[in-house]
């Protein structure tokens, strides 16, 4: 009986050590969601290519430079364009977000904007409700929240999520010039309805220029696009204001400002359920009772 009961445990442990070292298999992305997408390649020449299979390759390649973006001709964004995957149990859809989905998770965004950059946060309560709604615009459109660039996408059985999109780095240079740009439209349209030159550029830079100064005091500026996934049917707004540097930028960007930051997204998976100690002993004696049954009902 007990030689049995050691042949049991000794394959018992065999078989835990085994299950240990066996990676979940990571599944690829199944298909495309929509038309309006198109992948970017880096290759001079043939930067941008449409197709399906493109696509999925780029989103799975393990190579940063290429990626898809979603609502590629949307300056509208009022539709959803993605792709899926599948794995174990689990379904994965990511999308592209609409105007009309961003606007319900506006206020928690520019809240996650604010506690992530504490010298707007400290500016922003003295701005007036114009002047804040201006910008939140800015912010948005310098992102370009509806068209967001995937560049690498995986999930596995256990509903681990890894996903990486393409941005700037520093939002800084594009962010002012939009600031500046509202200055001036501003300004002119204050002397239009008769309020002296000097009298509406005061007005508005009492607003404009502490805004400024919290900018100059933001190293860079991060703002990743977003990404709507949906895991088995709940969905969830995705977005980071912390990028690593790609060291490239998009081979069409005269600016040298495109790709040059990379924002990524990771979802823990479930850990499998360990049985306990005393339920493997149980196991192990239940296994060892039957070998010797069986073994006495040959002798029998």
């Amino acid at each position: 009986m007990s030689g049995l009961l050691n042949k049991f445990i000794v394959g018992a442990s065999v078989v835990v050590g085994m299950s240990a070292v066996v990676a979940p298999a990571q599944a690829g992305v199944l298909g495309m969601n929509g038309s309006d997408y198109k992948t970017y390649t880096h290759q001079t020449g043939n930067l941008w290519v449409d197709g399906e299979a493109a696509a999925i390759n780029a989103l799975t390649d393990g190579d940063l430079t290429t990626n898809v973006e979603l609502n590629y001709t949307g300056e509208n964004d009022d539709k959803n364009i993605g792709f899926t995957a599948v794995a174990g149990d689990y379904t994965v859809n990511v999308s592209s977000v609409t105007d009309a989905e961003f606007l319900t998770f506006q206020d928690q965004w520019v809240a996650d904007l604010l506690d992530a950059y504490a010298p707007l946060k400290t500016v922003w309560g003295g701005l007036s409700s114009n002047v804040q709604t201006v910008a939140k615009n800015m912010f948005t459109g310098a992102v370009g929240s509806g068209d967001v660039n995937v560049a690498e996408f995986s999930l596995d059985k256990t509903g681990a999520i890894s996903m990486q999109t393409m941005g700037f780095f520093d939002l800084k240079p594009r962010v002012n010039m939009m600031i500046n740009q509202y200055t001036t439209k501003t300004i002119n349209e204050l002397k239009g309805l008769g309020v002296p030159d000097l009298a509406a550029k005061s007005l508005v830079n009492s607003q404009v220029n502490p805004f400024l100064g919290a900018l100059n005091e933001i190293d860079a500026l991060q703002i990743s696009e977003i990404a709507k996934v949906t895991i088995n049917g709940q969905s969830e707004y995705v977005y980071s204001f912390n990028a690593t540097n790609s060291g490239f930028v998009a081979l069409d960007d005269v600016a040298g400002k495109s790709y040059s930051g990379i924002y990524a997204w990771n979802k823990a998976g479930e850990t499998a359920a360990v049985p306990e100690p005393s339920t493997m002993l149980g196991l192990m004696a239940v296994g060892g009772l039957f070998a010797a049954a069986k073994r006495n009902a040959k002798k029998a």
